[in-house]
């Protein structure tokens, strides 16, 4: 009767359907010596869980303050908006700093680049003319492969050796 009683215990355990009291009555039986053959993969279930339940963590965990962090943080965002601002206003007294030479020589190169970039785009502007030009042609060409495969289609069907 006992062993029946155990049994079902089990299967209420594997549903969970089990209290504390059933649970505690099932791990007596599988710390006794007295299990039979069928049952005894269940031991090592329930030594584990008794095993456990003795065990205790000790270390001490160490959780790390937040707050320091975002001290920090804010700290090197502080100091990077500062050297970019100190950055900034270097590059502005730079700036101010070039001679009438310089700025001469830095107006001219510009306008070469504008007239070199205006004579770039009207040679593409007459380039668009051939892409006009080039679509009917590369038409033209698909058309001619689909003739050449009609053609040699037919050579086979009509048995013409050419």
């Amino acid at each position: 009767m006992e062993l029946q009683a155990i049994e079902a215990l089990l299967k209420k355990y594997e549903l969970g359907e089990t209290s504390k009291a059933e649970e505690t009555q099932l791990a007596l039986f599988f710390k006794s010596s007295s299990v039979p053959e069928h049952l005894e993969h269940y031991r090592s279930l329930f030594d584990y869980f008794y095993n456990s339940r003795q065990q205790q963590y000790t270390t001490k965990l160490k959780f790390r303050s937040t707050y320091f962090e975002f001290k920090r943080l804010s700290v090197a965002a502080s100091v990077i908006i500062l050297l970019g601002l100190f950055l900034n206003y270097n590059l502005e007294l730079k700036n101010n700093q070039y001679s009438e030479e310089e700025l001469f020589v830095y107006d001219q190169t510009k306008t070469a680049l504008e007239m070199l970039s205006t004579n770039f785009n009207k040679g593409t502007s007459q380039l668009k003319s051939l892409e006009i030009l080039s679509k009917p042609l590369q038409k033209g060409e698909e058309n001619i492969s689909f003739l050449n495969i009609f053609n040699t289609t037919t050579h086979k069907i009509f048995k013409i050796n050419k």
